[in-house]
């Protein structure tokens, strides 16, 4: 992955976009859309992943299906900024499975973080585990989701 941004053009912006609707369109189906040939297409996409632009692939499952369908956003005051203990409690956040989510921000709050829980046993265990592990975590407040609108994690480019 390179280390410098990557200049993006008006085709890379629209494979971009594409990509986010459905990662499954196959590489003449894109080439199409966008006005290329289908080799250079490949060649976009191949330099758009090799220089982190385009960071991975999912499947977006139906949450029907999920064994975990609790959704619950917390929102954690920390009583410390110390560097070490912070990014401490990032790594754990970032690799707990229960997280789906999770943001550094502005304001009162110091985290705002998504988990995923089977039930509030689950939820539980999960935050008691969080401030065992994570001293720096003052206070939290956890607001659980009664209804997803929408989930579309997509990132919008332009395409003029």
């Amino acid at each position: 992955m390179s280390s410098s941004k990557v200049s993006l053009d008006r085709i890379d912006r629209k494979l971009l976009n594409l990509l986010q609707q459905s990662s499954m369109l196959t590489f003449q189906q894109l080439a199409d859309r966008v006005g290329i040939s289908q080799p250079a297409c490949h060649r976009r996409i191949h330099r758009l992943r090799d220089a982190g632009v385009i960071a991975g692939d999912v499947s977006l499952v139906n949450p029907a299906y999920a064994e975990r369908k609790m959704a619950i956003w917390i929102e954690m005051s920390l009583s410390s900024h110390e560097l070490k203990m912070f990014n401490e409690l990032i790594e754990m956040l970032r690799t707990s499975p229960y997280v789906s989510c999770c943001d550094v921000i502005t304001g009162d709050t110091d985290i705002l973080a998504c988990i995923t829980v089977a039930d509030m046993d689950e939820f539980r265990e999960v935050t008691r585990e969080f401030m065992r592990r994570c001293p720096i975590i003052k206070t939290y407040r956890s607001i659980t989701v009664a209804q997803r609108v929408k989930l579309n994690p997509v990132y919008l480019f332009d395409e003029t």
